[in-house]
């Protein structure tokens, strides 16, 4: 607890006519209950069609709330791009000691000697920061790299991509060569050969919300009934409730004899093969030459009494 005479978090200020005024930390959050949303908080709502909906066309993003075991809540957090800027702009303040021109938001941050005799810059940097930048410094000492094949060592400096509201990205470049002065975000989504497809699968699944988004607004403002009948069914059929489908099976029949031609020829085939096989056994019994050989009588050879006591 606080003793009497200690300084608090909240500042408190006295207006003319003596009653304390609070100063409230600035709200970036948009009001949504002017665009007729009804809010859990502020700047947050339900994620339903019609409330998303009322944010885009007012050209508000949203971004899914999530509760402390990372499970999804069914509210969205609206935001602006004004409030993002100033989000950033906010977050820059804390890392004004990190820049050579803390009055230029887009500055370069203190790398090399100078970051690290900034005490107060040292103290806010990452620590992979100090120490990539402390074994830069060894190694300028050393005059170089050990070897002639041995890469030098990366100075770390700030990710030079500027975002769509004008402010340069936070975040820390290695400082190697093949990184290009880019952070590991920027660096990831960077085109690299063989990842068209994988990009373009990425692009389709973040862009799947959206199309519902369509179909359902189809479904119940559009014009013209084939349209709404249309985007009715790709949602069922989405949403795995399918219709019955026509089977058509084309059997295609490459020998033009009719049914009854094929028994008579398989009948005419057994036929055949029952006179030749009568026919030879005629000529077994006569002692008649079968394919150029003698038929020879075969005669029935008992074992010995011996063997035929001993088995038994």
């Amino acid at each position: 607890m606080k003793e009497i005479g200690q300084e608090s978090d909240v500042e408190l200020e006295e207006s003319s006519d003596g009653i304390p005024l609070v100063d409230e930390p600035l709200d970036l959050r948009p009001d949504l209950s002017a665009l007729g949303i009804i809010e859990q908080e502020r700047g947050v709502c339900e994620d339903t069609y019609e409330n998303r909906n009322i944010l885009r066309r007012a050209k508000l993003g949203w971004q899914a709330v999530y509760d402390h075991l990372g499970r999804a809540t069914g509210l969205i957090s609206a935001r602006s791009s004004e409030s993002l800027a100033e989000r950033r702009i906010l977050s820059l303040a804390e890392k004004r000691p990190l820049l050579e021109d803390p009055t230029n938001n887009n500055s370069d941050y203190l790398t090399g000697l100078d970051l690290l005799l900034e005490d107060r810059a040292l103290a806010i940097s990452p620590p992979w920061v100090a120490g990539a930048t402390r074994a830069w410094q060894a190694e300028q000492i050393a005059g170089g790299p050990t070897t002639a094949k041995q890469a030098p060592k990366g100075l770390p400096t700030r990710c030079r991509v500027i975002k769509t509201d004008g402010i340069r990205c936070m975040l820390w470049s290695s400082g190697r060569l093949k990184d290009d002065g880019l952070c590991r975000i920027h660096l990831k989504n960077q085109r690299k050969s063989g990842e068209d497809i994988e990009r373009a699968r990425r692009r389709l699944m973040q862009a799947a919300p959206y199309a519902v988004d369509v179909l359902e607004e189809l479904m119940e403002s559009a014009q013209s009934e084939p349209v709404r009948l249309k985007a009715s069914t790709e949602i069922l059929d989405r949403a795995g409730i399918r219709a019955g489908q026509d089977l058509n099976i084309d059997i295609e029949v490459t020998d033009s004899r009719s049914a009854s031609q094929v028994v008579s020829e398989r009948l005419a085939r057994l036929a055949d093969g029952a006179r030749s096989l009568a026919q030879r056994l005629n000529a077994i019994e006569d002692g008649e030459v079968i394919d150029g050989q003698d038929v020879v009588d075969a005669q029935i050879i008992e074992p010995p009494k011996d063997e035929t006591e001993s088995a038994t």
